[in-house]
């Protein structure tokens, strides 16, 4: 049984004759009678009964009827719903975000698109960039979200947003009351660091490495939030997104201090599959991403 028999049959039932329905759906008789003969072949049934002049459906053919007017109304549906996400009155888009991208900058940019797209759903998941990454060449998600760089060769990748990490210590520590360190001072110094994996980790190992500047990990923590309390706490220094630390440093919990000669720079990119069909909707939220991030 295909489509165009199902609605020959449903015609006939509606119209209650072949020749009414060849004329509706502009076909021969022949023909009509001959897509009836065909289903009623395949399933070795009669659908209809003719009685006097008259068409009349047999139980077969009642249950054929009901089963095909669902079927047309589950078609009808699935049309309407593929219309509404061509126009973007409805969707779902998987993003994936690294940590300090999903936890300071992505919830907002959301809250700003669905005041826009009120009947789309973003579900996001938060993770280091090496999972994110993961997730993109296991088709678990859309688009990832995340600070570079990236080693794939199957990932496209888009710049959106420019971030810097600063250098961060307790209040009570004596680099407080400095306006600037060398770089042995930095070697000298506990870090506080993220996990290997984490975008942040290895742009400060990668920076660290190119001044040739030797660094001693104390504690290797997955939170940023973890990172910000045992720094406040003096365990050691840390580098952290500025986004993560607006509060902190404005609170004077946290103090900001300049390495001479060095910064820690990176950039927040979106990534995606480079075998990824980009719907409308992925488009319209790339646009809007790039548009709208500031830190």
């Amino acid at each position: 049984m295909n489509f165009r028999e199902l609605n020959i049959f449903l015609s006939v039932c509606e119209l209650g004759s072949m020749s009414e329905a060849a004329r509706h759906l502009y076909m021969t008789q022949p023909a009509i009678s001959q897509a009836i003969s065909e289903l009623e072949g395949e399933y070795n049934i009669k659908l209809f009964d003719r009685i006097g002049k008259k068409l009349v459906l047999t139980h077969a053919g009642e249950i054929l009827r009901d089963y095909g007017k669902k079927i047309n109304l589950l078609l009808n549906e699935a049309e309407n719903t593929l219309r509404d996400i061509s126009d973007m009155k409805m969707g779902k888009l998987k993003l994936g975000a690294s940590r300090t991208v999903g936890t300071y900058l992505l919830p907002q940019l959301i809250g700003e698109f669905l005041k826009i797209y009120k009947n789309i759903e973003l579900p996001f998941y938060i993770d280091n960039t090496s999972e994110i990454v993961k997730m993109i060449h296991e088709n678990e998600i859309d688009l990832g979200i995340v600070e570079g760089p990236i080693h794939s060769d199957n990932i496209e990748v888009k710049y959106f947003l420019d971030d810097e990490l600063y250098l961060i210590c307790s209040k009570d520590h004596n680099w407080a009351k400095k306006k600037i360190i060398n770089k042995d001072d930095l070697s000298l110094e506990n870090i506080i660091i993220r996990e290997v994996g984490s975008g942040t980790r290895e742009v400060f190992e990668n920076t660290m490495k190119a001044h040739n500047i030797e660094f001693n990990i104390k504690l290797e923590l997955n939170s940023t939030e973890a990172i910000k309390r045992a720094v406040e706490a003096n365990l050691g220094v840390s580098v952290i997104s500025k986004l993560a630390i607006k509060e902190e440093l404005k609170s004077s919990r946290l103090v900001k201090v300049e390495i001479d000669g060095v910064k820690f720079l990176r950039q927040f990119i979106i990534i995606y599959h480079k075998d990824k069909y980009l719907s409308e909707l992925c488009k319209k939220f790339i646009d809007f991403i790039c548009s709208n991030a500031k830190t």
